[in-house]
């Protein structure tokens, strides 16, 4: 996953020419609202749409996807227990396999076309798409049939029980399958959310109107605006100056400036944003587990959660927050920092690396080039060295796929949510062909345990939690390092903005 942070993160610097020129009646529309029902929500972004993205989690899905599509439930924040949506209730049978969804029979589309369970179908077929891009398409792939034959009821035949079934119910955007082609070159975005599309001016802003016939009541605002601010040291300067109204995403650092001046600063409940380190196994250098678990140990983590996240989250060498049925605080502590193992393993290792080690991180995630600088430091006291290496945020993940990386820093999210989705959706943790090149016969397997239980609560699903994070904890080829959460700026009289688990926008009640 990438974070929202990539792409709405920003530092409190000075408003430059280029966002004056291209915002010059910002002012007035961010200032239209008077915290009732109506008015514009002007919306800082570093980057604008990229409709090919839409059917996996990305900086555009979770910018307009809960603005203009629905899901079939939605995830309570505590619970992580399904609610409905367009879904008005499920029924799951003893063996897992069927799931029987009963629909909502007032649903339309933008177009006037009525949602049947025949664009249920088409969700999910879409999702297990290779050209769609989810990180959902092995939970989507167990669906190997539909029934369809009642408008308002769809039926679901699984290959095996899925123990992550409800992320996939909310994850998976009910979009317009007649408009498909058009939303996938950005000409159209059709669907049944709270607001319809008006106009997309590509490299500059995107507008989007209340749905007056929305079936979950019209959202209060008349209009919500994504604004493109391509300089990062202008985003959280455009809410100062009236460009903007909103900023979602920065880090806590970043909104320190605002604290108490007049904006509201709010830290999201969702702790989906863990920066790790990962290892390339497939490098002799890093091919020896006491290498990469004697990097675990030097790392001061407590270090990087209070002077680069500004304290918000907790520091842990497992992947899970707080609120995951897998946390676990031994886990969490497992790796705290202990330089003399740390030593002792890089010694039954035959010593570090004789030559200097690449730590790639990208450019654009300002507190992965802190965290590297805090990890060279902790290193280089057990006498491993690595060469720090920047570069471009877009760079990053092809790098990632070249073979030629060693070490690496960037966040990877999905803990959030059922410890299955983690390990067959985030590109770090996949059995097949993650990021590291980690792989082995007894992993497969304990991911193939983990996923396939019908009851996520059961005390076998717990088991298989267990032993997925205790792999991790042994191989550490995701060294897993601090769990954060984005934090949002708002001016004054900004209300009601929310999100659901994937950080999908939800503004039906929010005001200006």
């Amino acid at each position: 996953m990438i974070s929202r942070r990539g792409f709405l993160t920003g530092t409190a610097g000075g408003a430059t020419a280029l966002l004056l020129a291209a915002c010059s009646s910002a002012v007035e529309e961010a200032k239209s609202g008077s915290g009732e029902a109506g008015g514009t929500l002007v919306i800082g972004s570093l980057s604008d749409l990229n409709p090919a993205t839409i059917f996996s989690q990305s900086l555009t899905s979770m910018t307009i996807g809960g603005l203009v599509f629905d899901t079939l439930v939605r995830l309570d924040p505590d619970t992580l227990e399904p609610t409905p949506r367009v879904a008005t209730s499920w029924e799951v049978s003893d063996d897992g396999l069927t799931v029987t969804l009963q629909l909502r029979d007032d649903v339309t589309f933008h177009s006037g076309r009525p949602f049947t369970s025949k664009d249920v179908e088409y969700a999910f077929t879409n999702l297990a798409k290779d050209t769609a891009g989810s990180q959902l398409q092995a939970a989507a792939r167990t669906i190997e049939a539909v029934d369809t034959s009642d408008d308002h009821v769809a039926v679901l035949t699984l290959t095996h029980p899925l123990v992550n079934l409800h992320d996939l119910l909310e994850f998976a955007l009910l979009t317009d399958s007649d408009t498909e082609a058009a939303l996938l070159a950005g000409e159209q975005f059709v669907g049944t959310g709270p607001f319809v599309f008006d106009s997309w001016q590509r490299g500059r802003q995107s507008d989007w109107s209340r749905n007056g016939s929305y079936w979950d009541a019209p959202a209060l605002l008349d209009k919500v605006t994504i604004r493109v601010v391509p300089d990062n040291s202008a985003l959280l300067s455009s809410v100062r100056s009236g460009q903007t109204n909103a900023v979602i995403g920065v880090s806590a650092q970043d909104a320190r400036p605002f604290s108490g001046d007049g904006y509201q600063v709010e830290n999201e409940d969702v702790f989906d944003v863990a920066y790790y380190i990962g290892a390339n196994v497939a490098d002799p250098a890093l091919a020896d587990k006491r290498i990469r678990q004697a990097i675990s140990y030097a790392v001061d983590r407590e270090r990087i959660l209070d002077e680069v996240l500004g304290g918000v989250g907790i520091a842990s060498s497992a992947p899970w927050p707080e609120s995951s049925p897998a946390y676990d605080e031994a886990a969490r502590d497992f790796y705290s920092r202990d330089l003399d193992k740390a030593r002792q393993l890089l010694a039954d290792a035959g010593g570090p690396p004789s030559q200097p080690v690449l730590l790639s991180y990208g450019t654009g995630l300002a507190p992965a080039r802190n965290i590297a600088a805090i990890i060279e430091n902790n290193l280089a006291d057990i006498g491993f060295t690595v060469t720090l290496d920047p570069r471009e945020q877009a760079t990053l993940s092809p790098f990632l796929n070249s073979g030629q990386h060693q070490l690496w820093i960037n966040p990877h999210g999905f803990a959030q949510l059922n410890p299955s989705t983690l390990a067959t959706g985030a590109a770090p943790f996949k059995p097949a062909k993650n990021l590291s090149g980690y792989t082995s016969p007894e992993y497969t397997a304990i991911v193939d345990r983990l996923w396939t239980q019908a009851d996520p609560e059961s005390d076998t699903a717990a088991a298989s939690y267990t032993e997925f994070s205790d792999l991790l904890l042994d191989e550490q080829f995701v060294i897993d390092l601090a769990i954060t959460t984005n934090t949002n700026v708002y001016s004054a009289g900004v209300s009601g903005i929310e999100w659901n688990r994937y950080k999908n926008l939800i503004l039906n009640r929010a005001t200006v």
